[in-house]
């Protein structure tokens, strides 16, 4: 078993690392900076023509299914169902009215009927 492990070291070259020794010479620094003004420019163009575009579309898409949402809301708002576990409070909330969270939208979140 040793002399087939040994025979398999032997048979491939070793080199010395070369790539991170090279980097330290003129002519490494200028591979390295070409390498990443290329990168830099491939991701620039990247992010304007790819990410850009897909953002606004979903953007879009998105908020058209949100306003005919909102606007079916103000059309046929929730009816409020009186649970005993709704609309607890022991003590005035410490901002506002005291009675509404920060959170309540008026569409949304229908007044209980005292």
């Amino acid at each position: 078993m040793f002399r087939i492990t040994q025979l398999a070291r032997t048979a491939v070259p070793r080199s010395a690392r070369a790539y991170s020794s090279e980097l330290w010479t003129p002519k490494g620094y200028a591979e390295a900076k070409e390498h990443a003004r290329v990168t830099i420019e491939t991701w620039r163009k990247i992010s304007l023509f790819v990410a850009l575009p897909a953002c606004a579309i979903v953007g879009y898409v998105s908020l058209k299914d949100e306003f005919e949402h909102i606007h079916h809301m103000e059309h046929d708002p929730p009816t409020f169902t009186a649970y005993p576990y709704l609309h607890v409070r022991k003590r005035k909330f410490p901002y506002g009215d005291g009675d509404h969270t920060p959170f309540w939208n008026p569409i949304m979140n229908p007044e209980p009927e005292d």
